[in-house]
């Protein structure tokens, strides 16, 4: 089951309340999409929110967290890949 997350600015600090209920606050928006993929939360299960009491992220800022998840995943993704094994070494002997 995949973590989904809710973002909002408050005065100048992003928070992030994630369904499994812990909640991630940090300063700039790189650093939040860093401890987002850090919990699990995909590109794909993250919405931009507002309530009372907090500001909207602007479209810049959705567009350039959107973007640093991306990116982030895409580095995740290429660290896990798997190396072959190479395990089993076969010997040949020349018959004349």
């Amino acid at each position: 089951m995949s973590i989904q997350a809710t973002v909002l600015l408050k005065k100048n600090e992003f928070l992030a309340e994630l369904s499994d209920g812990r909640r991630l606050a940090h300063e700039q928006l790189s650093g939040l999409a860093e401890a987002l993929c850090r919990a699990g939360v995909l590109t794909i299960d993250m919405q931009c929110g507002w309530r009372t009491g907090h500001r909207m992220l602007t479209a810049g800022q959705q567009v350039a967290l959107n973007a640093e998840m991306r990116r982030l995943e895409k580095l995740d993704s290429r660290s896990r890949v798997i190396e072959p094994v190479f395990g089993t070494r076969r010997e040949f002997a020349l018959v004349a």
